[in-house]
């Protein structure tokens, strides 16, 4: 697990070069939709839809703590297999600390990720999905910041596998955030592409590799050099366990997540 907080990246690299890749315009109406859906010990879980960008719109869960305030406000992005329902109980349990969650179903859910799969194995729409997806995650926390019962002040994100990799690209262009949770995440796309991407071999996997490597906002080394490249403070854990971690993980994210963010104990 790698938790840290967002800062300015290396002074090699020209922040505001590399964030004009991410650019999107916030009057842009996100035109969202919400509905109660579950209530857990008057913890409320909503359905909400809200737009990206043109022809692009995200779905998630928006898990709401009883009662009026100000609280702390939480993105979730889930790995690959996976969805929005990933880390509904972790949000539940936090809501009673008071946080609110946003738990975005990303483009590789379950559901989707065949398609979406077709999609990145072209290296030029992988770039292209790539950056659509850092910005329906931009616009998910202009839903978060806008929203009267939360903090704007106290946001964290949370990302597991493909969903650490998009955070750590999202923590280098969006300066609201501030705490980040990376976890089993690597800082190259291809990387993921070779084990989730089985028709990406030989030349076209060379291909693809070169395509994204023009990029330097996405570092090639795995999990040491994704730490690494982050600015400080950080600090990371590891554990004995699989890719999909383990509830000792778990427990030592929401008792860090509950410290940057100011939660209170259950």
């Amino acid at each position: 697990m790698n938790g840290m907080l967002s800062g300015s990246p290396p002074p090699e690299r020209s922040l505001e070069r590399l964030q004009a890749l991410f650019d999107y315009n916030p009057e842009f109406p996100l035109d969202s939709e919400e509905s109660v859906i579950e209530e857990r010990g008057g913890i409320a879980i909503h359905d909400v839809r809200y737009n990206a960008a043109t022809g692009r719109t995200f779905g998630a869960y928006l898990v709401m703590p009883p009662g009026a305030g100000r609280f702390a406000g939480i993105i979730y992005v889930h790995p690959g297999p996976g969805s929005r329902d990933t880390f509904l109980d972790e949000a539940v349990m936090l809501a009673r600390r008071g946080a609110v969650s946003l738990l975005v179903d990303a483009p590789w859910t379950e559901k989707a990720v065949a398609t979406w799969g077709r999609t990145v194995t072209n290296p030029q729409n992988a770039v292209r999905e790539h950056i659509l997806t850092v910005i329906g995650l931009r616009r998910g926390i202009d839903l978060l910041a806008a929203r009267p019962e939360v903090d704007a002040a106290r946001l964290g994100y949370v990302g597991h596998s493909f969903g650490a990799l998009i955070g750590g690209v999202l923590s280098a262009v969006e300066m609201r955030v501030r705490a980040y949770v990376l976890m089993a995440g690597t800082g190259s796309f291809t990387d993921v592409a070779v084990l989730n991407l089985p028709d990406l071999a030989g030349e076209a996997l060379e291909r693809y590799r070169r395509t994204l490597a023009r990029d330097e906002f996405f570092p090639r080394e795995i999990s040491r050099e994704f730490f690494e490249a982050a600015s400080e403070p950080k600090s990371m854990r590891w554990y004995d366990a699989g890719h999909y971690l383990s509830d000792e993980a778990r427990e030592d994210r929401m008792a860090w997540l509950s410290t940057e963010l100011s939660l209170h104990s259950e």
